[in-house]
């Protein structure tokens, strides 16, 4: 008896898995593929990382690409469907963030390190070694070894606690 019961239990597990991992499948023949692969493309896959819902067989993204069939055989646009996950998901669900609003930092900051960062870097190399020539004085690199470390740390150390000392 334990023995039925278990497997007909199993049995309906794997019937459940089974229909929640194969959901409903809408008619492809009437929609226009490009404009899908599109839409699908620009949406984010929720369990997966860092790839498209075209890309993803993941449940959720089936669930999605068949919401986007089913939002196109109904004759909404790409900005429509697109509009329509961001208010039920947030801008989170678009691969790219949008070009507007505080979104638009999304764009702006890498763009501005890319094109900043090395004319900074230059500037302050460039100033360093300039300083340096117009007052004649070069930076040498002297080798220290470990011991000499230490006691230098030590000695500034030292210093530290008799000022902490005298302001107490």
């Amino acid at each position: 008896m334990k023995r039925l019961l278990a497997s007909f239990f199993l049995g309906m597990m794997a019937l459940s898995v089974e229909a929640q991992v194969q959901p409903r499948s809408i008619d492809d023949t009437s929609l226009d593929q490009d404009v899908f692969k599109d839409v699908a493309a620009d949406l984010r896959c929720p369990t997966c990382t860092g790839i498209s819902v075209l890309d993803s067989d993941a449940p959720f993204s089936v669930q999605i690409k068949n919401e986007v069939k089913q939002q196109l055989s109904e004759g909404k646009s790409k900005s429509q469907i697109l509009e329509f996950f961001t208010d039920r998901y947030g801008p989170w669900i678009l691969r790219e963030p949008p070009k507007e609003g505080v979104h638009l930092w999304a764009w702006i900051v890498p763009l501005g390190f890319l094109l900043l960062g090395p004319l900074a870097v230059w500037y302050f190399f460039w100033r360093r070694s300039a300083s340096q020539a117009s007052t004649g004085e070069s930076v040498e690199f002297v080798p220290v070894t470990v011991e000499d470390a230490v006691a230098q740390m030590q000695v500034e150390l030292d210093k530290m606690r008799e000022s902490d000392k005298g302001q107490t």
